[in-house]
């Protein structure tokens, strides 16, 4: 038997679609901090198990889920890179990290009026993605003074501990004047 450590890198072809589930209290927290639009359904283009949704749904929010493969809650199997929009819509989602910048860019040039990504803190320490960040900045980045969970790939079963990772929502409105600046 080989050990690994809890966040040992798997190699892609290994990892599949990459689905991991997001923690309760990473969408709590960012229902906190943020004031959502009103009358916007919220969409999660990586629904997967509904982890983000249910939490927006208790609340009384009008929910679209959406994924690229059907993970047992009767989504929309749908790819978002290359699915049309759908209009007027808040996106808030976990999206796989080695494609978090391509689901930005589609979200902001399909006019997302309101988009929230949970992403690791390192996704803003790139060289790669600084001239998005220099044409797009966010509107606002809230980072998590706590460590989330440790987000497990779906189907995982081996031991649950905190994570490591720092996280973060990156938030893109439009219209909003809270634009920052990244250095």
């Amino acid at each position: 038997m080989t050990a690994r450590r809890i966040n040992d890198t798997r190699p892609m072809s290994e990892r599949g679609l990459d689905p991991y589930a997001t923690p309760a209290s990473a969408v709590h927290a960012l229902m906190r901090i943020e004031r959502l639009p009103p009358g916007l359904p919220i969409y999660d283009p990586c629904a997967m198990t509904w982890a983000i949704l249910d939490v927006f749904h208790a609340a009384g929010y009008r929910v679209i889920g959406a994924d690229i493969a059907n993970y047992g809650r009767g989504d929309l199997i749908r790819d978002f890179l290359t699915a049309p929009a759908i209009p007027d819509a808040a996106i808030i989602t976990n999206p796989p990290f080695a494609k978090a910048l391509e689901f930005i860019e589609k979200a902001l040039a399909d006019g997302t009026p309101y988009a929230a990504f949970l992403l690791r803190t390192n996704f803003l320490e790139s060289v790669r993605r600084k001239p998005f960040f220099e044409r797009s900045p966010p509107s606002r980045v809230w980072v998590s003074s706590r460590r989330l969970p440790m987000m497990h790939r779906l189907g995982y079963e081996g031991p649950v501990s905190t994570s490591n990772q720092s996280f973060m929502w990156a938030i893109w409105q439009a219209g909003s004047e809270d634009r920052g600046q990244l250095g």
